[in-house]
């Protein structure tokens, strides 16, 4: 039995994410300001264009950090193996709304999405809403889904989970009181 857990671990331990050419971030990151300021008049445009750029790829970053393995889910295995050390959903989102929240932004409010609470297969993620709007107008900033490839979608369009604002974590990581 554990050379069989050995023989997957490496069949596994080679499967690296593939990060996006530089052009093609750059046009996720377009995107993603775009839709960023769709939410809302109210938010500024450079603002929109720091976070998008922060979200494309400040997750890259953390995928060298974590030494990240894909699937998602397979890296996840393999910290709760203790053979990795960090890289869960909710580590993912620490890391992004710490360094998004560095900026200090005034039209835009960073938040905590849980989806699954308490479950077995309990999700974390960031939201980004317009100052002082409701969470389930956000849009959803997940960097765990894709191994480090930004998803992003409407809170209330994700058809993978049901999100729920943790008032609590958004308070203490993000950008309201």
């Amino acid at each position: 039995m554990r050379y069989v857990f050995i023989v997957v671990a490496f069949l596994f331990l080679g499967c690296a994410p593939k990060y996006d050419a530089l052009h093609v971030r750059q046009s996720k990151v377009d995107t993603l300001t775009e839709d960023i300021l769709m939410l809302s008049s109210s938010i500024d445009a450079n603002e929109a264009r720091v976070l998008a750029n922060e979200a494309i790829n400040f997750p890259i970053i953390l995928a060298q950090k974590y030494d990240l393995v894909s699937p998602p889910t397979f890296h996840n295995f393999l910290i709760n193996a203790g053979i990795k050390e960090r890289g869960l959903c909710y580590q993912w989102s620490e890391d992004l709304i710490t360094q998004l929240k560095k900026h200090h932004f005034k039209t835009i409010d960073l938040r905590w999405g849980v989806a699954n609470a308490k479950e077995f297969d309990e999700h974390n993620s960031v939201v980004v809403t317009p100052k002082n709007e409701d969470f389930n107008k956000g849009l959803l900033l997940d960097p765990w889904r894709d191994s480090s490839r930004i998803y992003w979608t409407m809170v209330s369009r994700d058809s993978e989970y049901r999100w729920s604002e943790n008032l609590q974590r958004s308070r203490y990581f993000g950008t309201i009181k």
